[in-house]
C-alpha cells in the first residue's frame, strides 16, 4: 500500500501532477480509490494496482484531450474494421470461387452445344414440311403465308416484302 507522498512522487513521474492537494483532492472525489490508514501521520493508503489504473486513466484523458480522440472508441472501431477486412477477403474469395465455378459451367454448355449442332434453318423447317417434300408443296406454303401478311388483309408490309422476294427466288 502506497501513501500520499508515495502516490504523489509516482504520479510526478508520469507528468500528472506534483501537488499532494490535487492528490487528496482526488481521493476526496472517488478518482483514486483509498482508505483510510489506521496510523495518523499518514491520512489515506493506496492500493498500487488502483493507482495504475489511474494513470491510464488520466494518460488516457491526456490523449484524448491533445489527439481530439477517443482512443477507447478509436480501439473498438479498428477491431470492427480490422473484423470487416477479414470479412471482406473471405467474401472475395467466395466470390473467386462463385466465378470459377460460372466459368466451369459455361466450358461445359459449350461443349454440349458443340455436341448437339441445330439443324440447318430451311423453308421447309419453317414451314414444318419434310426436306424431301415436293417443292409445289413448298409454293403453296409459300403462297398461303403471303396472303396473310399481305397488307391489303391486315398483314405487316415489310415481313410480307421479304416472304416475296424469297418466294420469287423459289420460282
Amino acid at each position: 500500500m502506497l501513501n500520499v507522498k508515495e502516490v504523489t512522487v509516482h504520479l510526478k513521474e508520469e507528468g500528472i501532477t506534483d501537488s499532494e492537494l490535487t492528490v487528496i483532492q482526488w481521493i476526496l472525489e472517488g478518482k483514486i480509490t483509498a482508505r483510510r490508514a489506521k496510523n495518523l501521520k499518514i491520512d489515506y493508503l493506496v492500493n498500487p494496482s488502483d493507482l495504475a489504473s489511474f494513470i491510464i486513466e488520466k494518460k488516457i484523458e491526456e490523449k484524448t484531450k491533445r489527439y481530439g480522440v477517443d482512443f477507447q472508441h478509436w480501439e473498438k472501431t479498428f477491431k470492427e474494421n480490422q473484423k470487416l477486412k477479414e470479412d471482406i477477403e473471405q467474401l472475395k474469395s467466395s466470390v473467386r470461387i462463385e466465378q470459377a465455378k460460372v466459368r466451369s459451367l459455361k466450358k461445359m454448355l459449350q461443349a454440349e452445344y458443340a455436341l448437339t449442332a441445330a439443324p440447318p434453318l430451311t423453308f421447309n423447317t419453317i414451314f414444318g414440311l419434310d426436306e424431301s417434300a415436293d417443292p409445289s408443296l413448298l409454293k403453296k406454303e409459300f403462297k398461303k403465308l403471303l396472303k396473310c401478311l399481305h397488307p391489303d388483309r391486315g398483314g405487316d408490309e415489310q415481313l410480307f416484302k421479304i416472304f416475296y422476294e424469297h418466294y420469287n427466288k423459289l420460282r
